[in-house]
């Protein structure tokens, strides 16, 4: 059975804004639904709650159940179903609040500053000024942010709302907060949409920093974007690049496997003629955070050394899993995700599932065969991170088999273990409840669950450039070959 994996995101913070209808429900009925739902439908739960595990998971539930009893608002039984789902350990078990009717809790910090504040504050020259201080916007304008030291805490930085399209973050909360001289890399905690704190890592470069999972915010004051960071911003808002480093190095970078396939086999179409020339070749997939297995078949010729093999699957069928599979497939067919073969065959293989029901439906693996092995690229490098999920993890499970590439940077994110994750109807759509619905061979011999696919070649956390990283570890590069 080939099912596809699709559309496996790392955090899932669109569910916590939208404004869709919902219907209200106690948290002790929802706790018990999406109890039942996880039981009945995840592709992991056998391996998660066994014989030895079992005691525990009802000592937490029975806990969970009775304080579910006292919780009113929507927010705190979110918090309490958080504690339900990471007793799994699995980042593919996803619940999230659709929407915070209730507004930010009373324990959200608030610091009264204006903008006019902040401005006078960050032009004040009598004070020492962290790199990070600034005002900064999203590219959206949803939200605008005066960051400043923490008036409690010197050692810290605050992020306060200055400006947001959303009515429940008004002027003065406080969504960031990190520590002071981790400029490059900051340990750092953000509230999203549903107000929940996460910890997140802060990547800045100039007027430039990225929120793992959370986008790109600009410095609008009292600096703003060079003419080069807003061209480098503006060329990392598209997920493809395709860039000649050198006559001998090429780049290409996708940085998520949630677009069109058609797309990415046009890029590599488009720049076919330097990839065959080039003999290196770095595909960069850093933060990832997954989408469809189909996105990046264009992308294996070129590290081909002897076809590539899938890995044997197993399904859990029940009822709501084939439904959600077949609503998937519909889905697939409206939106022209991929050729009718393929939409065929997927719908085959989930017609052939519907025969075993209410099992864990093991299909094997398939051969997927490759034309040739290209001379050029004669090796390839693939950048990866910790924030590489889903269909990235299994482009690199891909790329292990090669002999001609080599995994550079730091392992994936590790949850791959279980896969195809399907949106579970409950009866309370104030919550969103997502379980992986399929299982992977290799849980079997080299799981991989919260550990991810291991780098050939580690980048220490302290190297700025990951891309001339890769250069200089091979040296001289390599002649090309002509053809």
């Amino acid at each position: 059975m080939r099912l596809p994996f699709l559309l496996i995101l790392a955090l899932w913070s669109p569910f916590s804004v939208a404004q869709t209808p919902t219907t209200p429900c106690a948290c002790a009925q929802a706790l018990y639904q999406i109890s039942q739902k996880v039981a009945g439908n995840y592709a992991g739960w056998a391996d998660k709650v066994t014989p030895a595990t079992r005691p525990a998971y009802q000592r937490l539930l029975d806990s969970l159940q009775t304080n579910a009893a006292r919780t009113t608002t929507d927010t705190d039984c979110f918090t309490l179903l958080k504690a339900y789902k990471a007793f799994f350990r699995d980042g593919h078990v996803q619940i999230a609040l659709r929407n915070a009717a209730a507004g930010p809790p009373a324990t959200i910090r608030r610091i009264n500053l204006t903008q006019d504040q902040a401005q006078r504050q960050l032009l004040a020259s009598s004070l020492k000024h962290h790199p990070l201080e600034g005002i900064w916007e999203t590219p959206e304008h949803s939200y605008k942010l005066a960051i400043v030291p923490d008036p409690q805490h010197a050692d810290s930085l605050v992020g306060i709302v200055l400006t947001a399209t959303s009515t429940q973050w008004v002027p003065g909360l406080l969504k960031l907060k990190l520590a002071v001289g981790k400029v490059t890399s900051s340990p750092a905690y953000y509230r999203n949409a549903a107000f929940e704190e996460v910890p997140v890592q802060i990547i800045q470069t100039g007027n430039l920093f990225q929120i793992s999972g959370y986008g790109s915010w600009l410095r609008v004051f009292p600096q703003t974007l060079t003419a080069a960071e807003r061209q480098a911003f503006e060329q990392r808002q598209s997920p493809l690049e395709f860039r000649q480093i050198t006559p001998q190095v090429a780049y290409l970078r996708v940085s998520s496997f949630n677009v069109a396939k058609a797309l990415v086999d046009s890029l590599v179409r488009v720049h076919q003629v330097a990839l065959r020339c080039t003999p290196t070749l770095i595909i960069d997939i850093r933060d990832n955070g997954g989408g469809s297995n189909s996105s990046f078949a264009s992308l294996l010729p070129l590290m081909n050394t002897g076809n590539f093999q899938d890995m044997h699957t197993y399904m859990r069928t029940s009822a709501d899993n084939l439904a959600a599979e077949e609503a998937m497939v519909a889905k697939a067919r409206a939106g022209h995700w991929d050729t009718d073969s393929v939409l065929n065959a997927w719908a085959a293989d989930v017609t052939q599932a519907k025969a075993h029901p209410n099992q864990l439906y093991r299909t094997e693996g398939s051969l997927i065969r490759m034309d040739s092995v290209l001379s050029n690229p004669s090796r390839v490098a693939v950048l990866m991170n910790d924030k590489c999920y889903s269909s990235a993890e299994y482009f690199a499970f891909y790329a292990k088999q090669s002999r001609k590439t080599k995994l550079f940077g730091q392992h994936t994110g590790g949850v791959m273990d279980y896969g195809n994750v399907r949106v579970q109807v409950l009866d309370c759509s104030t919550y969103v409840l997502r379980l992986p619905t399929t299982r992977s061979g290799w849980v079997d011999t080299a799981p991989i669950d919260n550990v991810g696919f291991q780098p050939d070649v580690p980048i220490p956390a302290t190297e700025p450039d990951w891309v001339n990283y890769v250069v200089r570890y091979y040296g001289q590069p390599l002649k090309a070959t002509t053809r």
